[in-house]
């Protein structure tokens, strides 16, 4: 591969190349040209998209020191053909934003907090960098953007250029270097790293630098942010959201941050009421299941099936029936499938799990669990009464 259109022009979003390959690639076939203006994914920038003698592009990637043109399509030209690329601008330009974003912003965070970037990865709906500092507050993060947005207003020229790697001074470097010729792209006055990604001209091209959130990874933690026009989406869903949510509390929008936890300290008090009520709910009628008691031996036997219940309230019903000494519940929900909870008391020295496997063999289900509390089901609702039944008779035989 010798031409790398991309390098020397980020802006040119068309040209033509010959092809030099094509060969079948997993589902698709993979072009590669004598030159190209497509950029291949690598260095934590997602690749170009576009068209290449009227096929779609749906991926770039570097192999073996080639390009390789990712198409679902079998081309209908073929190894020697001159063709024509077309790149997809409104993806290039985002990534261009991305892009030198993250070198601002990593300058930023260096020269506000002397917080090293570690790596980095840019993404089509936001970016991320991994700096080497755990302590960062809101404050820090707010003093990092104010800087880097600074260097966007001051709309400053980004030079691109090769240089021998021990000629150049204040390189800002994530790893060593190993080539002895680099690329590096310069921000005036501000920051110089080595990179082989797509940039802007100049630092307005950038557009607003936004640090949306940051959480702890390892030894680092990682920034989560967005640039341009993938802030611009960002900012008008998220006012809109703000706004339209106002007007329903009719109150202020800055008073919405407040109101949110209000609602949620509420929704918290009425969760755990709700709990408390239910909790009554289930020893009432609890205690209306224990007038079905059944005695075997020295045992409290409750056999029933509650058809309008479901799984989780027979559970909890088993469940607190069984806390008292000497219990079996053996009871059924469902009306479209049958789910059964078996439960004994934890005195008892029983396995209810040969006991509920009985009643799915009838219900034409599966089940098992621990020996104090099991689950099952099957789908033979018309089988339940059976299913049950049988189960009594297999604890009656395993009492004896």
């Amino acid at each position: 591969m010798s031409g790398r259109i991309y390098q020397e022009d980020s802006y040119q979003t068309s040209f033509e190349a010959r092809v030099v390959d094509i060969f079948k690639h997993e589902d698709g076939y993979a072009i590669v040209l004598d030159a190209t203006g497509f950029y291949p994914e690598s260095g934590g920038q997602p690749s170009d998209r576009g068209t290449l003698g009227g096929l779609q592009v749906v991926d770039v990637i570097e192999q073996d020191n080639h390009i390789l043109h990712l198409t679902p399509d079998k081309p209908g030209f073929g190894i020697g053909t001159q063709v024509e690329g077309r790149i997809d601008w409104q993806r290039r330009f985002i990534n261009m934003q991305q892009h030198t974003g993250q070198h601002i912003l990593s300058q930023a965070f260096l020269s506000k907090l002397n917080a090293r970037t570690v790596s980095s990865k840019l993404g089509i709906d936001h970016s991320t960098i991994d700096v080497d500092r755990l302590d960062l507050d809101w404050q820090h993060l707010a003093d990092v953007e104010r800087l880097a947005n600074s260097i966007v207003y001051e709309d400053r020229p980004v030079k691109i250029y090769e240089a021998p790697a021990g000629e150049v001074e204040g390189l800002r470097i994530k790893k060593p270097l190993k080539r002895k010729v680099l690329r590096i792209v310069e921000i005036d006055g501000f920051d110089k790293s080595p990179c082989g990604g797509t940039h802007c001209r100049r630092t307005g091209e950038v557009g607003l630098i936004k640090i949306l959130r940051w959480e702890k990874v390892r030894d680092t933690s990682r920034i989560e942010f967005i640039c341009g026009r993938l802030a611009e989406d960002d900012y008008f869903w998220k006012s809109r959201f703000i706004v339209e949510l106002a007007q329903e509390l009719t109150t202020k929008d800055i008073n919405i941050p407040a109101q949110i936890r209000n609602i949620m300290e509420l929704t918290r008090q009425q969760h755990n009421r709700i709990e408390e009520l239910e909790a009554k709910l289930v020893c009432f009628e609890a205690r209306q299941l224990e007038e079905k008691i059944e005695h075997i031996k020295d045992i409290e036997l409750i056999v029933s099936h509650l058809r309008e219940k479901d799984a989780s309230a027979i559970r909890a019903f088993a469940l607190e029936l069984t806390s008292k000494p000497r219990r079996v519940a053996l009871l059924a929900a469902g009306k479209e499938r049958v789910h059964l909870v078996f439960s004994r008391s934890m005195d008892l020295d029983l396995d209810m799990r040969p006991v509920i496997a009985v009643a799915c063999e009838v219900l034409g289900g599966k089940g098992g669990g621990r020996p104090e509390v099991c689950q099952g089901g099957g789908r033979k609702v018309e089988a339940v009464a059976q299913a049950l039944e049988s189960a009594r008779r297999q604890l009656i035989s395993v009492l004896g």
